[in-house]
């Protein structure tokens, strides 16, 4: 079940009005998450998350606007946006422009989401969701496409002193690297030859 905190976030950021993309990624993170448990027969669900990733030739990155209190303490939406693409593309994975997923049979996106709150006596609550949509087609007759979450890391709440705002954006760069590891994982020819030959 979708807990209490995050439906009430999600709840939030549906009335600001947020681009059609971002509700698009968080509606397709509630539909994961009650998604029912899958039977013992079934692979973990890390594993098959995983493997969604196969064969994937590249995403498009985009991360939610942060809080203004935030982006005015100097993390910026568009600053970290730009770091995490490029740490993609370090690690060998491609990053793809709207227009160049779009074009593509899986118009993958890599989805980042930081929620932070102020208790207004000097600290952030925090929690940080990444989720990777693909399109998909549903079995059956005349089924159309759309797009689903196909990999996911859910943030547990963590807490960090409102002048210290690096330590979010490095939290985010550590769950983006879970990302690269499981990527590579299954696409180990996207490997960059520099990665291969570091001990």
């Amino acid at each position: 079940m979708v807990s209490d905190r995050k439906r009430g976030t999600l709840l939030s950021l549906r009335k600001t009005g947020l681009p059609a993309t971002t509700l698009l990624l968080i509606v397709g993170t509630i539909s994961f998450v009650i998604a029912p448990t899958p039977s013992h027969a079934e692979p973990p669900a890390e594993i098959s998350e995983r493997e969604s990733l196969r064969g994937l030739l590249g995403m498009e990155v985009l991360v939610e606007p942060l809080n203004i209190e935030i982006e005015q303490l100097g993390l910026q939406t568009v600053k970290l946006q730009s770091d995490i693409r490029q740490r993609l593309q370090k690690a060998g994975i491609t990053v793809l422009t709207e227009r160049e997923r779009l074009a593509t049979p899986t118009a993958a996106m890599l989805g980042v989401r930081l929620d932070a709150v102020h208790d207004r006596i000097g600290r952030y609550f925090y929690s940080i969701d990444l989720l990777l949509t693909q399109r998909v087609r549903l079995e059956g007759n005349g089924a159309s496409d759309l797009s689903a979450v196909t990999w996911l890391k859910l943030g547990a709440i963590g807490v960090v002193a409102d002048d210290n705002v690096k330590h979010l954006e490095d939290q985010v760069l550590r769950k983006v690297d879970q990302f690269i590891k499981d990527y590579l994982a299954v696409n180990p020819d996207r490997r960059r030859s520099d990665q291969l030959k570091s001990p």
